[in-house]
Parts: C-alpha cells; structure tokens; sequence
C-alpha cells in the first residue's frame, strides 16, 4: 500500500469539494492512502508569486518542509498547485541561497526543507503509482463509447522539463483513461491551451472569452462531456457556460476525471459527489 499526503489547495475544499472527495474513494480503489496535511497554508501561486518571489518560495517551502517532516511524498490535485510547488521544489533544490533564506523563515516554526519529498500531480499518479493495466483490471461497469475531450490545465504539464507529468504538446492520460473505462476520446482545436481561469483576477472579460472559445471548439467535435484533473479548470469550464455571456445552446458536462472514473469501478454516485456538479453529467453517465 502506497501512501501521500494529500494537499488540496485552496480552491478544492471550498468550491470543489466533490473531487477531493472522488480522489480519496477512487484512489483507495487501488490500494492508495492519503493522510490530510494539516496546517496547510496556500502555495501562493499566481497571486502571490507575481507580488513577491520570496513570499512565494517560503509559502511553499512550508508545504514541502510539513510534507518532509510526515516522511511522505505529496500528492496535489489542483494543477496551479502541483505546477508551483514543482518550480518552486526545482528552484529549492537548485538554488542554495534562496533555500538558505527559506529554512531561516521556516525555523522559526522548526521546519526544515532538505529537499527529500517529492510532488506528484494525480494523472502521475494514475498513469506511474497504479498503472493503466490495473486501471482495465479494475473496470466492473465499463461506458458505451461515449465521446469526451480533455482538458489538461496549462501548469499540470508545463514546463515539461520540470513538472514531467505528460507531453505538454500531446498530453496523452485522461485519453487513455477514458479510452479504458469504455468512452472515446475525442481531440479538438486548442486542446492545449488555457481555460483563462488564471486571467479571472486580471480581466475577467478575456477569461470568460477564452473559456467560451474553448467550449465552442470543443462543441464543434459532438462531444457529450469534458473531462479535468485540475480544480479551477472545472470551475472556470462550467462557469463560462452558466454566466451572464453563456450561449444559449445546451451545456456540456464538465467531470473531474476521479468523478469519471469511479462508476466504471463500481463506485456508487453519491460518494463521488456527482450531485453538487452545476451541469447534470448524466449524460455521461449514461453512455
């Protein structure tokens, strides 16, 4: 049995409760522990990190420093988490100085980072930890061919060269996943690219178009839900479709990819929390 200390962010607790929920019951499907972190702050990324760098670095060295100190390697579900605590993890263990200024601010509390932990994003964990052959193993309920696109998040796989979760050009995870649990996986134009949710703070007006647009490319391809792994994706994708700007054609599912996943387990709905998702996903769950 394998174990992480689960770090949830800000975002999923408060306005996404039902995925931190799915991954607990999901993971432990395959032999997976999560323990809580407690006392966890926020990893500053974005806000934080474009105010003060240093600010940043100690937020998250404290998260890193809690990790090291339970002997456990972290697990992050949101992707603007996962994407900051792996940069800032590189800068730390690449830049003595800046780690010296941090252990001095994290001493006060008698936290230490040395560099041992480790942060994993979920699709790692899924495609390293477990493996897809357990995941096809495991699939008592299989869906029916039902066509769902992707929607990776732009710091869950960028910059490749630190974050090393996927091809950041042609990520590859949630489709095989959902190829394995029965449906299709559908490409679109832009898959790559952002769901504007980090512009929310900044011009709200631009990341509910970029949002919009994404929606409609993924429209133009007749599928019937999208699937995530970050937390304010999923927001920022169902969000865009109820708001004020929405367009008036019918909405299209947004699901976690734990949510997705757990049926086709045999996991019943009301423990993955499908009934808080603002846009009814049956017709997901039906195909």
């Amino acid at each position: 049995m394998k174990e992480f200390v689960l770090y949830t962010g800000c975002t999923t607790p408060v306005r996404l409760p039902a995925y931190e929920a799915s991954v607990k019951i999901v993971l432990a499907k395959f032999g997976i522990t999560l323990v809580d972190m407690k006392d966890a702050n926020c990893c500053g990324a974005q806000y934080v990190e474009s105010v003060s760098h240093t600010a940043f670095a100690a937020m998250t060295g404290r998260l890193l420093a809690i990790a090291e100190k339970m002997d456990m390697d972290i697990l992050a579900i949101c992707g603007a988490c996962s994407g900051s605590m792996k940069t800032m993890k590189h800068e730390l263990d690449n830049n003595k100085k800046l780690l010296k200024e941090v252990n001095e601010v994290l001493a006060e509390e008698g936290l230490k980072y040395t560099g041992k932990v480790e942060v994993k994003h979920l699709l790692q964990i899924f495609q390293e930890d477990i493996g897809y052959a357990a995941i096809r193993e495991a699939i008592v309920r299989p869906y029916r061919g039902i066509r769902l696109s992707a929607h990776y998040g732009c710091h869950v796989t960028r910059p490749e060269e630190i974050v090393q979760v996927d091809d950041a050009e042609n990520p590859k995870i949630i489709d095989k996943i959902i190829e394995i649990a029965g449906g299709t996986a559908v490409d679109y134009v832009g898959k790559t690219r952002c769901c504007g949710g980090p512009m929310l703070g900044i011009d709200a007006e631009l990341a509910g178009k970029i949002g919009r647009d994404k929606i409609e490319n993924i429209r133009n391809e007749n599928v019937e839900g999208i699937i995530t792994a970050c937390a304010f994706c999923d927001l920022q994708l169902t969000q865009v479709q109820i708001g004020d700007d929405a367009s008036d054609q019918d909405k299209i599912p947004v699901m976690t990819l734990p949510q997705f996943l757990g049926p086709a387990l045999g996991v019943n709905f009301s423990s993955l929390g499908i009934e808080l998702n603002r846009i009814n996903p049956q017709a997901i769950l039906q195909g």
